[in-house]
């Protein structure tokens, strides 16, 4: 995907990291900006950055060629909030535009934030009484979506969804040594692999721009 001279966002930088090496890609005629609820960047060169409240995006329609969402969604809010979350990229996301967009699976059997078995499995009041049994926190301020679920809040907030899982398993596995199972897993064939999606750990999708019209995607 070339990103040379675009306009991006990433919503929840974190490290910024991310954010600094997207810079490196969008180039001189692009500009990045990212923005979190916290400043907690280690890296700050090639972006600039705001400070947000909620879950609305202080900028206008249709301003971004790009939107990076990088397992920030399950750390949004409950399901009112992480479908106002989706609304707002859609709303900020130009027509020709795209989403990157990963998110843990609910149905991992680890869950990956606490390395706790069935944690996200959990019905929501029982989640942190969980976490404390184990030891491993406090409070379990995480809510993962399922596949289903995630899928039917794409089309809620028109944006038409394509699986990336697979394909950005493949670019990391071209970057470092993928464990054996990861190794059979890309050579699987594809209706294998599509059987999987709903309790593969990461989902990752490539999100485009629905006419905000439409009562059906494609």
């Amino acid at each position: 995907m070339d990103l040379a001279g675009r306009h991006v966002l990433e919503v929840g930088t974190g490290s910024g990291i991310i954010a600094h090496c997207i810079s490196e890609a969008v180039g001189g005629g692009g500009k990045v900006i990212a923005v979190d609820v916290a400043d907690q960047r280690q890296v700050t060169d090639g972006y600039e950055f705001q400070l947000v409240e909620g879950g609305g995006l202080p900028f206008p329609d249709a301003t971004f060629d790009v939107v990076v969402s990088n397992h920030v969604f399950e750390h949004v809010g409950d399901l009112e909030q992480q479908a106002d979350h989706l609304r707002e990229v859609r709303r900020v996301l130009r027509e020709d535009g795209f989403v990157y967009f990963a998110v843990p699976n609910r149905w991992t059997v680890v869950e990956p934030h606490y390395r706790l078995a069935f944690l996200s499995w959990m019905p929501s009041q029982v989640r942190s009484p969980y976490l404390r049994l184990f030891r491993r926190g406090v409070f379990y301020d995480c809510n993962p979506p399922s596949h289903r679920r995630l899928i039917g809040m794409f089309k809620k907030a028109r944006l038409r969804h394509e699986q990336f899982t697979f394909k950005a398993m493949r670019i990391m596995a071209a970057v470092e040594e993928p464990p054996p199972w990861t190794r059979r897993l890309l050579v699987a064939p594809v209706f294998l692999q599509a059987l999987l999606y709903p309790v593969i750990p990461t989902m990752v999708f490539i999100l485009t721009a629905l006419p905000m019209g439409r009562d059906s995607v494609e």
